[in-house]
């Protein structure tokens, strides 16, 4: 009889095992998330938090000066993505939004170099752009 019981009692206790095991799975899964996410902030929200001002100061002149508003774009673009490999989920994609924006605002520059007249418009969107992910990254992190 004892064996009987311990022949059905013996799955149970697998099952109730497997069960605690998904359990550790998931928190070790919710663990890592976490603090993936963390360093995605880490690395994402200083170099977002130092484009802005140059969002900022090269909207202001690009008109003045396109051929270095080109350069510094492109570098910030640049930066934006390298680190963009190493992050995750949604701070990933703000950062792609932001770095868009950077693109956009360094076309402009590039068709003001070639004698083109700057789209104010096309700018500020791209600025509220930039401004609304970096916003939305100091939300997330």
């Amino acid at each position: 009889m004892t064996r009987r019981l311990s022949l059905l009692v013996l799955p149970l206790l697998g099952l109730f095992a497997l069960g605690a095991c998904s359990e550790v799975e998931d928190a070790i899964s919710d663990t890592a998330s976490d603090a993936g996410s963390r360093a995605s902030c880490e690395i994402a929200q200083p170099a977002i938090d130092a484009g802005r001002s140059l969002v900022d100061d090269v909207s202001a002149r690009i008109d003045a000066d396109p051929a270095a508003a080109q350069r510094e774009l492109t570098a910030a673009a640049e930066a934006l993505g390298l680190g963009e490999a190493t992050l995750s989920g949604e701070a990933r994609d703000l950062v792609d939004r932001a770095g868009s924006a950077l693109e956009e605002l360094r076309a402009q520059a590039e068709a003001a170099a070639d004698g083109t007249t700057v789209d104010d418009q096309v700018v500020q969107a791209a600025r509220d752009e930039y401004d609304a992910a970096a916003e939305q990254l100091t939300g997330v992190c």
